[in-house]
């Protein structure tokens, strides 16, 4: 899809910068993250509306597009059942 990634601890300063933020796991879904809590300065990040911003949505139309078979599986994620 032609975007960067990369992978690193992210500092709790940068959460301000974040304009949307999701959690990935095996389920193979991106579920919105709205607010970050840092219990040490007792303060609470908002991030975005709570709804999945355009780059989240981008990324579950892809993957969903994928396991329906709209788009081809370059990943071998996909096993057909009969």
């Amino acid at each position: 899809m032609g975007m960067k990634t990369e992978r690193r601890k992210v500092p709790v300063e940068e959460l301000a910068l974040f304009e949307e933020a999701g959690a990935c796991g095996t389920a193979a879904v991106i579920s919105p993250i709205h607010k970050v809590y840092d219990p040490g300065e007792d303060k609470t990040y908002v991030i975005g509306n709570g709804e999945p911003g355009p780059v989240s949505t981008r990324l579950y139309q892809h993957l969903t597009a994928i396991q329906l078979g709209d788009e081809p599986d370059q990943h071998g994620w996909v096993t057909v059942l009969e």
